[in-house]
């Protein structure tokens, strides 16, 4: 928040950026975004309490979405956004964001997809995806959105997957986690590199958050 925003706001770029409403401080955690929200950048939905894979928990008898149902997922996703909009207010569209890049509950013969249950309460769902492909405007699932994670690439690899996805006609949607030295990290001087390069070529570029390019391919689907 305070390294990208600030980046972005200055070279007129908007984006998304997801939030998990935990906690009984909530609101004040949230409340700071509304500034925002009012430059033009989307506020997503990253569920409730960021549930993923049990895989990823070391104890025994470890709770994930492996043992969730459908109902259960849906009622974190829900309370999530709820608590959004009690906060930062209506909104006319929201995308989601699964977190972990995981779309199941259950395992093996109860294992399925909750991306139907996205679909019912948000205009689009990123995703992960295999590298170089991106999103067709006409074909993709907007509710399994594919992605492209940024963490420790250098931004000649990010301009040039850009470029690429705009030679195709594609939306390619871009992760990032951390500005900075992190885990999952993107160098400030990368991150740079690529919105500079975005805000050079704006009339090739179109840069928005994900609600609305979903919106826009809903209407463009439509129209043909």
């Amino acid at each position: 928040m305070k390294r990208a925003i600030p980046l972005m706001n200055k070279r007129g770029l908007r984006g998304t950026f997801y939030l998990c409403p935990k906690g009984d401080d909530y609101a004040a955690r949230l409340a700071v975004w509304k500034d925002v929200l009012a430059a033009g950048h989307e506020i997503g939905n990253h569920s409730l309490n960021h549930t993923c894979s049990r895989n990823f928990n070391p104890q025994r008898g470890a709770r994930g979405l492996e043992t969730m149902s459908l109902a259960d997922i849906e009622k974190d996703v829900v309370e999530a956004e709820r608590r959004l909009r009690e906060v930062l207010g209506p909104v006319a569209a929201r995308s989601f964001c699964y977190p972990c890049y995981q779309t199941d509950v259950g395992e093996g013969l109860t294992r399925q997809s909750y991306v139907p249950v996205i679909a019912k309460h948000f205009v689009a769902g990123r995703a992960a995806g295999e590298y170089a492909f991106f999103n067709s405007p006409y074909n993709s699932d907007l509710h399994h959105l594919t992605s492209v994670p940024t963490e420790r690439m250098p931004s000649v690899e990010m301009v040039g997957l850009a470029e690429l996805a705009a030679r195709r006609g594609h939306w390619i949607i871009f992760v990032f986690h951390d500005i900075g030295p992190a885990r999952l990290g993107t160098s400030e001087f990368d991150f740079l590199g690529l919105i500079d390069h975005l805000a050079d070529n704006r009339d090739r570029f179109w840069v928005a958050p994900v609600a609305e390019v979903a919106l826009h391919l809903m209407k463009l689907r439509q129209a043909t």
